[in-house]
């Protein structure tokens, strides 16, 4: 049995695959001869091949999915089968992102002749070339209609399945290894194109030599927006109405939701990175930050563009995944959260500590030069840089880092991967730099003719800054460290802890017994229902610390 389905999905997808190419190549070819393009004459070769390709793998694709079919219609186990599901949505995944690239090639291919081929008296692209035919827009076009009916066809397949058998456990998990894919896809295009899009509109607007001297096309950013609003929109409007509730608990949809999250972060921040360090470089009289010439106006249309798209993005994701979690988050929901979490505090902890370095090294720079009589080198530019570093990092990492949350996310894996790797590049970057620093000492020491005006000894001040900044990272998650594995019940007083046990039932979340003025010294049972470990941890987390407990689950009943 496994081996039919294997056999029959295996051929049905490497034939629709083929028949997919083959259609969409053949309909491509054809349009050759239709807008009687130069280069016709020369593809009756490629026309006969993708004619045979496609006439051999229509009747395979046909003959084996109608058999899978027919199988499927007789025994509700086939239609539920795993196998079944897989070939499905895997079709659905590949058609619906091909069909969104094509939709992207296909509007881009409309609107290049009319936004940036024809826009005096606005600045063009030097590169812009004639587009008054229609033959790529319309061989884009050809295969966004192939593969959306491919794709309409396999999800109005799987839809039926599911009316008839329902989705449980791995069937819906395979959906979802879909859907989320997919929404999380056309989400990366639509804020891409969205903010390529701003940005080009700006520098045209403002008829910068910005927007002109690059290959870039307002039409191509226009295109990759709606094509990315098409692939998310569609999946998207089918979650919310067919599948939230079911998902909202998902692991698949929380880690596609910090994952967009995360992208959104980090480009935002690096868009207001670049906007700040354009403002304090100006500040401190620099002519020409980051090579940008008197034209900032222009130079501020890229980090503009995505601190704003990319920036609502970040808001709006977040109140997504706010509403997902509400008052309970379930075990793995809860485990990427906190990967998430404890990643960003990670590497906005490193990009803290180089700006922090960098800014001490070039302070320590323009003290140490006058002492020892050597000419100091400009540091009004590198300082905007650095400081820049240093603001975006710790603005990141004190929005993600909590000293002391409560004891589920102390004593999880990732915060303790986070703390460890920390304090590890801390100490790694003390002994780099504090063997930099004896070395400049033992240098001059060890030289014929020792000078103190030498250039090479403000290398002294350098690595001391980075000691310093090193000191303080280490020291601080040494703390960080202590701290929490002295929150963690130690092994003897688990021995003697009062027992917390917890039964799963269907009722509302209970609590069976609860002391109200315990006596010093007593051991208590007490039996919570309906919640998980965490939910536990964070209940009892106001234990005084002399207290102590043990979470044993206990095993359902037959």
């Amino acid at each position: 049995m496994i081996l039919r389905r294997l056999y029959l999905y295996l051929v049905s997808a490497a034939a629709l695959a083929t028949l997919a190419i083959g259609l969409s190549a053949l309909g491509s070819t054809v349009l050759l001869f239709y807008f009687n393009d130069p280069s016709a004459q020369f593809s009756r070769t490629t026309l006969a091949i993708w004619t045979a390709t496609t006439l051999v793998a229509l009747p395979v694709w046909a003959v084996h999915f109608w058999f899978a079919r027919r199988f499927a219609h007789r025994d509700p186990a086939e239609r539920a089968s795993a196998i079944r599901r897989l070939y499905v949505y895997w079709a659905c995944l590949v058609m619906s992102i091909g069909a969104a690239i094509a939709v992207n090639l296909a509007i881009a291919g409309v609107l290049r002749p009319v936004l940036d081929c024809n826009t005096a008296p606005y600045a063009k692209p030097v590169s812009c070339p004639d587009y008054s035919n229609l033959l790529a827009a319309a061989q884009a076009a050809w295969i966004a209609l192939v593969l959306a009916a491919f794709w309409a066809m396999h999800y109005r397949i799987a839809r039926r399945d599911r009316a008839v058998v329902g989705e449980q456990g791995r069937s819906a998990s395979l959906r979802r290894w879909y859907m989320y894919p997919a929404l999380l896809v056309g989400f990366l295009m639509m804020l891409s194109g969205a903010s390529s899009l701003l940005e080009l509109s700006w520098l045209r607007i403002v008829n910068s030599q910005l927007g002109v001297n690059q290959f870039r096309f307002i039409g191509d950013a226009a295109g990759l927006a709606l094509g990315g609003v098409a692939l998310w929109g569609t999946h998207a409007r089918i979650i919310s109405r067919r599948h939230l509730d079911d998902d909202r608990k998902s692991t698949l949809r929380a880690v596609e939701g910090f994952i967009a999250l995360a992208v959104s972060i980090v480009v935002a921040l690096i868009g207001a990175a670049q906007i700040l360090y354009y403002g304090l470089a100006r500040g401190l009289g620099v002519s020409n930050p980051g090579n940008a010439g008197g034209d900032i106006v222009a130079a501020l249309a890229q980090p503009a563009s995505l601190l704003l798209v990319y920036g609502v993005a970040w808001f709006l994701i977040r109140r997504r995944l706010s509403r997902d979690t509400g008052s309970h988050e379930v075990d793995r929901q809860a485990g990427v959260r906190r990967l998430y979490t404890n990643l960003a505090a990670l590497v906005s902890m490193a990009v803290l500590a180089v700006g922090a370095a960098g800014v001490l090294w070039h302070l320590a720079e323009q003290i140490e030069a006058p002492l020892i009589g050597v000419q100091a080198g400009d540091w009004k530019d590198p300082i905007s840089k650095w400081v820049t570093l240093l603001i975006v990092g710790a603005a990141v990492w004190v929005a993600h880092w909590r000293h002391a949350p409560w004891p589920g996310d102390r004593q999880s894996l990732s915060r303790r991967l986070y703390v460890w790797a920390a304090l590890l590049a801390s100490v790694l970057a003390a002994l780099g730099s504090g063997i930099a620093l004896l070395n400049v000492v033992l240098q001059q020491a060890f030289s014929a003719t020792p000078r103190l005006n030498s250039s090479e000894n403000l290398d002294f001040g350098h690595y001391l800054a980075v000691l310093l900044v090193a000191t303080v990272v280490g020291i601080y998650h040494w703390r960080v460290l202590r701290s929490d594995a002295s929150a963690r019940p130690a092994r003897h007083e688990q021995e003697r802890a009062p027992v917390v046990t917890v039964a799963p039932m269907a009722t509302s979340p209970a609590i069976d017994s609860v002391p109200v003025a315990p006596e010093p010294g007593k051991r208590f049972i007490l039996s919570v229902v309906d919640a998980t470990e965490d939910d536990v941890h964070q209940v009892l987390a106001n234990l005084p610390p002399a207290a102590s407990y043990l979470l044993t689950p206990l095993e359902p009943e037959s």
